[in-house]
């Protein structure tokens, strides 16, 4: 059976007015989650955001893990370059013993400017910055004392405390979606996060390129496929709750997320980008049957290891449909996967 994560919406548009709520919602979700027979619950991070955008994914995490028994509890993703790499390495050794090795450390370069403008990081170093950071944090779980000189850190006589309960440390998954990102998480990564938006066709060059790379080094690929999912009673019902994820992705193709591929030869605007659109090998909708569907084309075609799944945008569906998809996938999907 494919283990399957959760990942909850953290925002509270337009203004975030109500965090409160949203973290309330976020614990009853992860609950919700675990008792449906998902596997994990995995926070996201941005900065500077109008709406409220929860900024602290291992705080959070940490949260889901004392309010769960069972499931893994992680970042998708920690933007790891904004963080000095001895607090990274030292919160997760203490959320790890906290949850007796539940933890997952997902870290990505980041790509947004007002993430790196507020810290006053160069956006232009986030590659390098990250892979120093990693092998900061490795060093750092090995519970010895360790010196380190790179670029961007310089560390005498080191010693991260305590070690955390996984050993040698939580595994650390990366997402990406160029090909030097592809040939960093293969390298230096346990795992390679999908992004949530590229097509089938694309992710599937995606996980070949990843593979290869990984081959060539010797190392175990471990791919975590991620989508958005709009699940409903019918296909119908899907496109008219549809609203909130389209702007969601609208918001991806207008920042150039988006790869070029056949089904968006006739989209030059965001507005073109039609649900029917989106949903062609690319979003996961409909009723729990239509969904186990598409999703078994999916696990045939890219072969993933894990899958994260989210369900809610920053616009809906309400918390209350949220947790009724929750449970539907959990009981009719899951286990068919």
């Amino acid at each position: 059976m494919l283990p399957v994560g959760y990942l909850p919406c953290t925002q509270d548009p337009p203004e975030g007015r109500n965090m409160a709520r949203v973290l309330d919602e976020i614990m009853v979700e992860a609950q919700a989650a675990e008792a449906s027979g998902w596997d994990g619950c995995f926070i996201t991070e941005h900065h500077q955001q109008p709406d409220g955008y929860l900024p602290n994914p291992l705080l959070i995490a940490a949260l889901v893990g004392m309010k769960t028994q069972r499931i893994k509890v992680g970042t998708c993703v920690l933007l790891l370059p904004l963080h000095h790499p001895v607090h990274v390495a030292e919160d997760c050794a203490v959320i790890d013993l906290a949850t007796k090795g539940r933890l997952v450390l997902s870290v990505g370069v980041g790509y947004q400017p007002p993430d790196f403008d507020v810290f006053e990081i160069p956006i232009a170093e986030r590659a390098r910055r990250t892979e120093e950071a990693l092998e900061v944090v490795r060093l750092g779980w090995k519970g010895e004392r360790f010196s380190f000189t790179g670029t961007h850190f310089h560390l005498k006589d080191a010693l991260v405390s305590p070690k955390p309960y996984q050993r040698p440390g939580p595994p650390i998954w990366m997402a990406a979606w160029t090909p030097p990102g592809l040939r960093r998480a293969a390298r230096i990564a346990d795992g390679w996060i999908t992004d949530p938006v590229q097509s089938l066709p694309v992710i599937r060059g995606f996980a070949e390129r990843y593979r290869s790379e990984a081959a060539k080094l010797g190392r175990k690929p471990f791919i975590c496929l991620m989508r958005d999912a709009v699940i409903a009673g019918s296909m119908e019902q899907a496109e008219a709750q549809s609203a909130p994820t389209m702007v969601t992705h609208r918001f991806y193709f207008t920042y150039g997320a988006y790869v070029p591929d056949d089904y968006l030869k006739d989209v030059h605007r965001a507005e073109d980008l039609t649900f029917r659109i989106a949903a062609k090998d690319r979003l996961v909708v409909g009723s729990p049957g239509d969904c186990l569907g598409q999703l078994l084309r999916w696990k045939e075609e890219i072969r993933p290891d894990y899958l994260i799944i989210r369900v809610r945008q920053p616009g809906g569906p309400p918390h209350e449909r949220a947790l009724e998809a929750i449970r539907n996938f959990g009981e009719s999907v899951i286990p068919r996967l």
